[in-house]
């Protein structure tokens, strides 16, 4: 019988995201539960991320205040659990758009892909990294490959990057 893990974390201003809730006890084995986290964010959304590690399946459902949903991302996991391709659905439960991502020698996303459901190139994203492994830099190319302004990119960056990996 597979054990569920539940977590809770709620993101509060000037704190780290701190984990109330009940987890599965450390027996040696791999991990194989299924990991459900709500996370709560400043302007009253919340974020329920559930990945199943046996389906290689992550998939994040966001709520405005009304606890309407406003997005839904289903993420594919490769054998480290790394977002490797994405769905990205509208509050109408509709796909809206694919995603495909490549990960660094640190496993961090480096680049992120996004095409339409017919698979034509929308835009692409390239990840710069500072020292100290955040992200100090993200470049925005349309279709054509021209860049995109930054305030673009950005906008367009918190929509589409998992917020889960």
């Amino acid at each position: 019988m597979r054990i569920v893990s539940i977590l809770l974390a709620a993101c509060l201003p000037g704190l780290a995201t701190c984990p109330i809730g009940l987890q599965a006890q450390d027996s040696g084995e791999p991990d194989n539960s299924i990991h459900a986290v709500t996370t709560l964010h400043e302007d009253g959304t919340k974020t329920e991320t559930i990945t199943d590690p046996d389906k290689h399946t992550t998939e994040a459902t966001t709520y405005n205040a009304a606890n309407k949903m406003i997005e839904r991302i289903v993420y594919t996991l490769d054998d480290q659990n790394q977002a490797v391709t994405g769905v990205v659905y509208s509050a109408a439960n509709k796909p809206v758009f694919k995603a495909e991502y490549k990960h660094d020698d640190s496993g961090r996303i480096s680049e992120e892909d996004d095409y339409t459901m017919a698979d034509q190139l929308i835009r692409r994203f390239v990840y710069e990294f500072g020292p100290n492994g955040k992200v100090i830099r993200i470049r925005g190319y349309d279709a054509q490959g021209n860049e995109m302004q930054e305030s673009v990119a950005k906008k367009d960056e918190r929509q589409s990057l998992p917020r889960t990996h």
